[in-house]
């Protein structure tokens, strides 16, 4: 089962996810995201370093919300994705349509060094 973790920084919100992202945790993330962007909290940084599988559905979801966010100036940064995700998403063709990071902080610093 997943396990999604909340947190806050200034503008920011982190997502800490634990488990695997099957179509159950899919489901869940799915809604941990509408519900941030219902909150107006569109810069995400989503922490997988606890994550040992993602399903292929699972990338979609991320796609979607991500344009979501976008569509209202927010982004979406992956931090600790493992070796099979970064297959995963280079085999469905998302490598370059996310910016991730091998470390929380640097996700976050990303996002100050914007504004």
């Amino acid at each position: 089962m997943l396990k999604i973790e909340r947190l806050e920084s200034g503008a920011i919100t982190v997502l800490r996810l634990d488990g695997d992202i099957d179509e159950d945790g899919m489901n869940m993330l799915r809604l941990a995201l509408a519900k941030c962007i219902q909150d107006q909290r569109c810069h995400l940084v989503v922490n997988l370093e606890q994550v040992k599988f993602v399903s292929y559905m699972a990338v979609g979801v991320l796609v979607e919300r991500l344009r979501q966010l976008r569509a209202y100036r927010g982004d979406m940064k992956l931090v600790g994705v493992n070796l099979y995700t970064e297959r995963l998403f280079r085999m469905v063709g998302v490598t370059k349509v996310f910016e991730m990071f091998r470390a929380e902080p640097l996700a976050i610093q990303a996002y100050r060094e914007a504004a």
